[in-house]
């Protein structure tokens, strides 16, 4: 996409000279399976500690270059879609014991502008009567937390004498008690 038309602030626009075209169909930065995160932290948190810490951790097949984008927010550019996937799916993450939000990442949308908002989670749901431990209970009771995920193996929700979901929970409100 070239940008061609003129900028006008206020009163003022920018001449020709000052409004060059850019072409930036052909600059694309990001490749096609990045990660965006946020470190919930006041701390400044470096890039490097941020991939030396994560590197053995997810065990990805391929590289993944991590890129700092300010304000605590990082891009996880990976080579390999099962890797962003595998990140994605180890959620939730934390740093130095303070909790990453992750997005998966288009390549578009300005940073500002994502919201970190939910988290994936391991619900434990306990004290179930043994006549209720089904997977379309699970459900129902995951539904009132959030968005439920479902897995690719349904032997994952049940545990010895529990079920478990996996939800994505709006971390911007207060948990419900009960």
């Amino acid at each position: 996409m070239a940008w061609t038309s003129l900028l006008r602030v206020g009163k003022n626009s920018l001449s020709e000279v000052e409004g060059r075209k850019v072409d930036l169909s052909r600059k694309k930065k990001t490749g096609d399976y990045v990660v965006v995160a946020k470190f919930l932290t006041r701390r400044n948190i470096k890039i490097e500690a941020v991939a030396r810490t994560f590197l053995p951790i997810w065990k990805t097949r391929g590289n993944f270059e991590a890129n700092d984008a300010g304000g605590n927010v990082f891009l996880f550019d990976f080579e390999l879609e099962v890797d962003a996937a595998k990140v994605m799916m180890g959620e939730p993450w934390a740093f130095n014991r303070h909790l990453v939000v992750m997005e998966r990442y288009d390549g578009s949308t300005p940073i500002r502008d994502l919201k970190f908002s939910t988290m994936s989670f391991w619900v434990q749901i306990h004290d179930l009567p043994f006549s209720f431990m089904s997977n379309e209970v699970a459900f129902s009771i995951g539904e009132t937390l959030g968005a439920v995920l479902t897995p690719k193996d349904s032997s994952e929700m049940r545990g010895s004498n529990f079920m478990r979901i996996r939800v994505a929970v709006d971390i911007t409100k207060p948990l419900f008690r009960g």
